[in-house]
């Protein structure tokens, strides 16, 4: 089993992922900026605040073998037309202390829409639009990855929605 660091831990799917890995057996750390409730983690998870844009990492990732960022933005018109620079920034100063932690390896999510404009015309002339913020500081973490010299992985869901995992 891989010890990981998930960053953006109590977010939907950050809850989701620590309830997933750690059914599997994954020892994990999982970090927020500010816990709600630390409660609700699973048994034997470990809780460790830290602001990405702020905070020293290193000890988030000492000791571990694999980085999940579940960081993202709310959905709500103020924070899409002026998102916190989670993405780039948030992902740059993880990458820093991946690399002087000596972890290797990490995965992001971004958008399908990074990618291509894909979806009806209308959702593309709607919805895309108010996206272009957010869309644009994806781009920039993804551009970030690929001269980190780490192991990185994009997962580029179309739309992420809680419910039950549909497989």
């Amino acid at each position: 089993m891989r010890r990981l660091a998930v960053f953006g831990a109590e977010g939907a799917t950050g809850r989701a992922l620590v309830a997933r890995a750690a059914a599997a057996g994954h020892p994990l750390r999982a970090s927020e900026r500010r816990f709600r409730d630390r409660a609700a983690l699973p048994g034997g998870v470990e809780a460790v605040e830290a602001d990405v844009l702020a905070d020293d990492l290193r000890p988030v990732l000492r000791g571990v073998d694999a980085v999940v960022s579940c960081l993202g933005v709310p959905n709500d018109a103020r924070t899409l037309l002026d998102p916190p620079p989670l993405y780039v920034e948030g992902t740059a100063r993880i990458v820093e202390a991946m690399q002087a932690e000596g972890v290797g390896r990490i995965v992001v999510i971004s958008a399908a829409f990074v990618a291509a404009s894909r979806g009806p015309l209308l959702f593309r002339r709607a919805v895309i639009p108010s996206l272009t913020r957010v869309l644009d500081q994806m781009r920039g973490m993804e551009a970030l990855l690929r001269v980190s010299g780490l192991g990185w992985t994009a997962v580029r869901p179309g739309w992420l929605m809680e419910g039950e995992a549909t497989g």
